[in-house]
């Protein structure tokens, strides 16, 4: 069973005290390549979230958004803390000031405040709790996103079995000439010879052998035993529960190498035909599984 390597999913989720939120798109790359975007907080989860990307899937560029926020508006997600050590260093740095120079007047709070960095703003830091609803989230988006994938590689797969069935038929057109053509080949090199030859006298054996060996050369029996080979391994793999992506592109450039040399040694029109009728088949299986995992 294929699967598309392009998907979206987005799925909300909530408990006592928070909302998770997760947006998960997913394209086609040869390998996999996982980019999150979540709050600072959540950075721990950043190797874990990609560890459960990669256990159900093979390949595909994945872009996953997380948002939490607190249920409610009684809470805020920023913890505010004073830097007493540094608060305590600019307080000192202004009496030696103030008596170094001899002023006069007092150093208040406000003095104080208005220094940088003095009163620390930072993101509160992630509880068990919010770790355990981001990852269930995660989990049932990535859920989601496979199952529209799956959906999606139906369809492919449909239509790539289709063009493999077409390659198939062409295959037996062409064996079925095989020998025809063959023959074909011989009588007219023979008649070549016969007029070019005229009034020399060659040995009979000598040309039955030269027009035997051309012909061997147009022969493409192999070719049509490799090609049909190949097809058979396509639907084995098609048949796969597992990821078969880029096995079955380097299946295709073999099945193309087959059709290629076929092209190159027929020498009918009707062949010719149908080696075109092939490639085009090839282009369009080559481009449906430029997004198949």
């Amino acid at each position: 069973m294929l699967k598309s390597m392009t998907g979206f999913s987005r799925y909300e989720n909530q408990n006592e005290d928070l909302t998770c939120k997760v947006e998960i798109r997913s394209v086609n790359n040869r390998f996999i390549d996982i980019n999150t975007r979540l709050p600072k907080t959540l950075a721990p989860l950043e190797l874990p979230l990609k560890k459960i990307v990669k256990a159900k899937c093979a390949r595909g560029s994945f872009d996953i958004t997380i948002m939490v926020q607190k249920n409610g508006d009684t809470e805020t997600n920023l913890e505010v803390t004073p830097n007493l050590p540094l608060a305590n260093e600019y307080l000192n740095a202004f009496k030696k000031i103030q008596e170094g120079l001899s002023l006069k007047g007092t150093i208040d709070i406000n003095t104080v405040l208005s220094q940088r960095d003095v009163v620390k703003t930072e993101t509160k830091k992630v509880e068990d709790s919010c770790e355990e609803i981001v990852m269930q989230t995660v989990d049932k988006a990535l859920t989601q996103l496979i199952k529209m994938r799956e959906e999606e590689g139906k369809n492919l797969e449909k239509d790539i079995l289709n063009q493999i069935n077409s390659i198939k038929n062409l295959g037996k057109s062409i064996s079925e000439k095989q020998s025809i053509t063959v023959q074909q080949f011989q009588s007219k090199l023979n008649e070549k010879i016969q007029t070019l030859t005229s009034g020399i006298e060659i040995n009979p054996d000598r040309i039955a052998q030269e027009s035997a060996l051309l012909a061997d050369r147009c022969d493409v029996t192999e070719e049509l035993v490799r090609l049909e080979s190949h097809l058979e391994q396509f639907n084995l793999l098609v048949a796969s529960p597992e990821p078969q992506g880029r096995k079955l592109e380097f299946l295709t450039q073999e099945i193309n190498r087959e059709v290629n040399t076929t092209g190159s040694k027929t020498i009918d029109l009707e062949v010719s035909k149908a080696v075109i009728e092939m490639k085009s088949c090839l282009e369009k299986i080559r481009e449906q599984l430029a997004n198949i995992e």
